[in-house]
């Protein structure tokens, strides 16, 4: 299964160069061509959206593209970039860095009724346009900071409305959100990607346990394609020893001592409170812990989110557990982890663009280097 990169809803939501949209015809009539390419392999696709599921002897070999990855970039944007002023949860800006590196982030302006709708109405635009252009789904994009992240968090979500002010009022609109796109294309056209123990773009909030628990509960009355976590020993930022720190000080308020032990950082709670929702598992998986909590593979498929690999499990703790750098230095990912073959490095400098020399992509290796079996994939915050 493969799903697009994240795909701005608007030019509002985006602000990154390179990126594609979902927003204009020229735009839909684009992603046509690409779905179609994907659909005459005998693909499926999913497209995510942001606004900033082998037998032991023959395994069965699954391409299945179907999503595309919806995405709303919220205050991690700038107007300098978009020409329009950004948009958040709350007027909470992003502090101690600088946009492109240069100048303060601006304050976003603190959305109203009327912007949540319009926001919500762009979303179900997208995803009706991914519709139309073949893709076979749709991934929210609700992980790292973005959007709709932005309200799951206490600290930068200070609504006192129907939005803010609780766990239940902050999921709000994520669930609001997702209503709407499953009322529109299918419920079981939708998938959520969610990152419970991030601090990616400044996501410091707490009460992460029963929010997402909380979150993941409704979610699983919808009948979803599927929700996507991210492990907790993944981040954008922080080493693994310094992500597991920083949880295991998180309190749910001032009169409690830490939320977590570094024992009880695990996706546990929220894939039981999924029920039978099928859930796909992504963050710092490699050859040797791939396979952690799968009883029995019955079904090996990929998926490239943008670049993304998975491989689906039927029984364990996840029905599906994903790869992405690693998915671009080894186009036969999914056959190099059934056999046992070393994976080749990725090149972590070609992994976002655009670039002066853009015909170098994914399939150009100007160096190949084999990982170790059990080499913990790195992030910005690595040397790799």
């Amino acid at each position: 299964m493969r799903s697009g990169e994240a795909t701005p809803t608007s030019i509002q939501a985006s602000g990154v160069d390179g990126v594609p949209g979902i927003f204009t015809d020229e735009q839909q009539l684009g992603w046509k061509k690409v779905v179609d390419a994907v659909h005459q392999k005998g693909g499926l696709f999913v497209m995510q959206c942001k606004l900033l599921s082998k037998s032991a002897l023959k395994p069965l070999i699954v391409v299945i593209d179907i999503s595309s990855l919806v995405w709303h970039q919220g205050r991690n944007t700038h107007s300098l970039r978009t020409g329009i002023h950004t948009i958040s949860s709350s007027a909470v800006p992003i502090t101690d860095t600088k946009f492109n590196k240069v100048i303060d982030w601006e304050t976003p302006k603190a959305m109203t009724q009327d912007d949540i709708n319009k926001v919500k109405l762009e979303y179900v635009h997208a995803a009706k346009a991914a519709r139309a252009a073949g893709f076979d789904g749709i991934e929210i994009h609700a992980a790292n900071g973005y959007l709709p992240e932005q309200f799951l968090h206490s600290n930068i979500n200070h609504r006192t409305d129907s939005y803010g002010g609780s766990p239940e009022n902050r999921c709000r609109f994520l669930l609001e959100l997702t209503t709407d796109i499953g009322i529109a294309i299918g419920f079981d056209k939708v998938a959520v990607r969610l990152s419970p123990f991030g601090f990616f773009n400044q996501t410091r909030g707490t009460q992460r346990l029963y929010q997402w628990t909380y979150l993941c509960k409704e979610l699983s009355t919808m009948g979803l394609a599927y929700v996507h976590l991210i492990e907790p020993r993944f981040d954008e930022v922080r080493s693994e020893q310094d992500k597991l720190r920083a949880l295991a000080s998180t309190t749910n308020d001032k009169k409690h001592g830490p939320e977590f032990t570094p024992e009880q950082l695990t996706l546990y709670p929220f894939r039981q409170a999924l029920g039978t929702t099928p859930c796909m598992v992504a963050g710092g998986y490699n050859p040797s812990n791939c396979w952690e909590g799968i009883e029995r593979v019955r079904l090996l498929f990929y998926i490239q989110i943008a670049f993304l690999m998975v491989i689906s499990m039927t029984q364990g703790d996840h029905d599906a557990i994903a790869f992405g750098r690693y998915f671009t230095s080894n186009a036969d990912l999914v056959e190099r982890l059934r056999t046992g073959m070393p994976l080749y490095r990725y090149d972590r400098t070609r992994f976002y663009g655009p670039f002066p020399d853009n015909e170098v992509g994914y399939t150009v290796h100007h160096r190949r280097e084999f990982a170790s079996a059990n080499e913990t994939p790195q992030t910005s915050h690595g040397d790799v």
